[in-house]
């Protein structure tokens, strides 16, 4: 299964060399919690908390050599549940997010350059 991510051009560079070894997944509005986000979706258009940032300009496709059976890949929700996350935060989020929150997932490590088959500047 492909995954997505979307990044700024000028993060691609050393994303290239030392691939995806951090993110910023909030769990709160003030906390923060550091892990690659990943979608199953390609459709920048819905990835509606990129709008006003250049955070959409580069769309890299990510295949795990593991896909979904990966131990360090999760679910947007199942992070969420595990951590504690608050309704009206999951929720403030989603809507942000284009009301897409079950094809999120967090990948808690470093994806390897290798793993990105496609960079495409949008």
């Amino acid at each position: 299964m492909a995954y997505y991510h979307f990044t700024r051009p000028g993060y691609v560079e050393s994303i290239l060399a030392e691939g995806i070894n951090r993110g910023e997944v909030p769990l709160s509005p003030t906390n923060i919690y550091n892990a690659a986000w990943l979608t199953d979706d390609p459709n920048p258009r819905r990835q509606q908390w990129i709008y006003g940032t250049d955070k959409g300009a580069v769309r890299m496709t990510i295949e795990l050599p593991d896909g979904e059976a990966d131990p360090l890949l999760e679910t947007w929700m199942g992070l969420a549940e595990r951590m504690g996350v608050e309704d009206w935060w999951m929720e403030a989020l989603n809507s942000a997010g284009g009301h897409s929150q079950e094809r999120w997932y967090v990948y808690d490590g470093v994806i390897d350059p290798e793993w990105i088959t496609k960079v495409e500047l949008l």
